[in-house]
């Protein structure tokens, strides 16, 4: 149980731990996992039988984290020491367990929720979505992906590696074991009001974004690459198939070079989000042939040279066509303008390119390999 100033209700949750413990038969320990608390919480855990593990680091993720590594089971359970979930489940996480999945969550959408347990938003809107965009990209095929109770095998966890130190561990977990092709499984569980008394540490657009940032460093590098690809074609489209009709011509060619650029960006995000998380798919998960060209073939100042280059050409090209368009005879003066747009296309997309290179240059994009 992860815990920062839970004096309140620290002690029911572990007491009602060891007595779901007990009733079922089972042998474990009940360990808290001390995020720094300044109120009694130690004491008063200690005196309902728990272990206690100090963690200095602050964030829900770190304090599960090495809660988890210091648990000595060979079924760990985990769940919220607010008493919003009910301890005497515990017993029905191990169960399944040994019935052979590595992963076992909870859900509160196929179980039951209190009403006031969970907020409006939470409930309509930031859990729904984020589930569905991790079964989408990752296939986790869970109901609930933010459900604080959880199992897992102790073999598991280990093979996990997780790293997330706030609220977007969950997600973390998750998508890490897809991609590792556990066997995940659900049990519905019912959501009570927290006990506590006071505001919960969670911050909903905080720990959403979070959530949501850590899914896009995680997810398949398809996500970028393929609307990138789809936005330059249809920019090239776009200025290739402008009509001669003035005011047509003009939006279309407007169109493609917005699409060309913005395609061009995306890609770039795409790379920044494949190399400079820790853990990321860059360096170990998805090692495509792509990638491994990408960091074998990227360096700082290659990108800034490529980019660079890429301005200069665009530059002479619209600069080439504006002085021509100024004196071509009116028949050719359509295909001068054409260049124009490509040319201005072209010199945006060597400005990203550059930039978008010092700034890997910065962050470091080959930072996974030094892990």
């Amino acid at each position: 149980m992860p815990c920062l100033n839970e004096e309140g209700t620290i002690g029911l949750c572990v007491r009602a731990a060891r007595t779901a413990l007990e009733n079922a038969g089972m042998s474990g320990e009940v360990l808290v996992a001390d995020n720094g608390s300044e109120d009694r919480s130690r004491a008063v855990a200690t005196e309902a039988g728990a272990r206690i593990v100090d963690v200095k680091q602050l964030g829900y993720g770190n304090a599960l984290r090495t809660g988890l590594r210091q648990a000595r089971g060979t079924y760990l359970v985990f769940l919220d020491s607010d008493m919003s979930y009910d301890c005497a489940d515990i017993p029905r996480f191990i169960e399944e367990l040994r019935r052979g999945p590595d992963l076992v969550i909870g859900s509160r959408m196929r179980g039951g929720i209190d009403p006031g347990a969970m907020p409006f938003l939470h409930r309509f809107l930031g859990t729904p979505v984020l589930t569905a965009l991790a079964n989408l990209l990752f296939g986790c095929g869970v109901s609930d992906i933010n459900c604080g109770m959880r199992g897992l095998r102790r073999t598991a966890f280990d093979r996990l590696d997780l790293h997330a130190e706030g609220m977007e561990f969950a997600s973390e977990m998750m998508i890490k074991a897809a991609r590792e092709r556990f066997r995940i499984t659900e049990i519905p569980i019912d959501f009570h009001v927290d006990q506590r008394g006071r505001s919960p540490h969670l911050r909903s657009f905080r720990d959403g974004w979070r959530h949501l940032q850590l899914m896009m460093h995680y997810c398949s590098v398809w996500v970028f690459f393929l609307p990138a690809l789809l936005f330059l074609l249809a920019g090239f489209a776009a200025m290739l198939a402008a009509p001669s009709r003035p005011a047509e011509f003009l939006a279309a060619s407007l169109v493609g070079m917005f699409s060309v650029t913005l395609g061009i960006l995306v890609f770039l995000l795409g790379l920044t989000a494949q190399g400079h998380v820790k853990g990321s798919k860059y360096a170990k998960a998805n090692n495509t042939p792509f990638l491994r060209f990408v960091r074998t073939w990227f360096r700082v100042e290659t990108g800034v040279a490529l980019g660079i280059i890429v301005m200069l050409l665009g530059a002479l090209c619209m600069g080439g066509a504006i002085l021509y368009l100024l004196h071509a005879a009116p028949e050719l003066q359509f295909l001068a303008a054409k260049a124009a747009f490509f040319g201005a296309a072209t010199f945006i997309s060597g400005l990203e390119v550059a930039f978008a290179s010092l700034f890997l240059g910065l962050f470091g994009i080959r930072v996974a390999e030094d892990e």
